[in-house]
């Protein structure tokens, strides 16, 4: 009996050992990630280095590469990066951009491809939503203290037309007018109208925040109310409208605080 104890404990400990192994085996796994697809334009004078070309844009880091052979003349100096793309993904495609196509004078706005998208030289857009940089703008978006937050922000501001003042007060006039109307239809047990108003509350800050010059004071201090009406209007896009509406109301009205506050601070701004 004594002996039957034993093996039986050695079969415990022999089957935790394996199990816990098995374990460390799953857990040591790198994780599968889909990077996004990466399409490149390159002139002919590349045509026989594709496949090396390739290799060492997959060992950059930016792997599910696409290849396409500009049969005559240089591709366009441009570069498009997804809202996800990742600021070292981001840089990578800029450096190799600038090996590849000799110069980046040219953004593509975020939203025209999907989140982890890159392309570089693509000849499929027209000067509509093309961004010319220069060389400074360049250098900025290829600090490596970006995060890819602070990467991305710079991205949108590289990639939008400027407002005139009298544009940017239009859009504070429509967002203080649907931030009030957001938390009177909330009084009156309207979730649709909430989810709604909050949309436009946040169209509106980001449009601001988006035409707000960099140094200027009223600005800075306008940003983070801005900032917070955006946050709390993502909370009640979050909850959605088949809620009871006094669970959105609370965000609402906090979102309607912050609207107030930053345009105190944008009522400073004259045409």
């Amino acid at each position: 009996m004594l002996i039957s104890l034993k093996f039986l404990g050695s079969l415990c400990v022999f089957g935790f050992l394996a199990l816990l192994s098995a374990g460390w085996g799953r857990a040591a796994e790198p994780a599968v990630t889909s990077p996004g697809r990466v399409e490149v334009t390159l002139a002919d004078e590349y045509r026989r280095d594709v496949e090396a070309i390739k290799k060492e844009f997959e060992q950059a880091g930016l792997g599910n590469v696409h290849v396409q052979i500009l049969r005559k003349g240089q591709p366009p100096p441009n570069v498009g990066m997804g809202r996800e793309v990742s600021a070292e993904r981001a840089r990578t495609a800029i450096r190799l951009a600038l090996k590849y196509n000799r110069a980046v004078k040219i953004l593509l706005p975020a939203y025209l491809f999907p989140p982890h998208f890159i392309t570089i030289a693509s000849s499929n857009f027209d000067d509509t939503v093309e961004f010319p940089i220069d060389e400074e703008a360049l250098r900025r978006l290829q600090d490596p203290s970006l995060t890819t937050e602070q990467f991305h922000e710079l991205y949108r501001r590289l990639t939008t037309r400027p407002i005139s003042l009298k544009g940017m007060q239009e859009h504070v006039t429509a967002m203080v007018k649907d931030a009030e109307d957001m938390v009177a239809h909330g009084g009156m047990g309207d979730a649709t109208a909430i989810v709604h108003h909050c949309h436009e509350v946040v169209t509106h800050a980001e449009a601001i925040l988006k035409s707000l010059p960099p140094a200027d004071t009223h600005g800075k201090a306008a940003t983070p109310h801005l900032q917070e009406a955006i946050h709390q209007c993502q909370r009640v896009a979050a909850l959605g409208d088949k809620v009871d509406p006094g669970v959105t109301l609370n965000p609402a009205t906090n979102a309607r605080a912050a609207v107030r506050e930053a345009a105190k601070h944008l009522s400073s701004f004259k045409d």
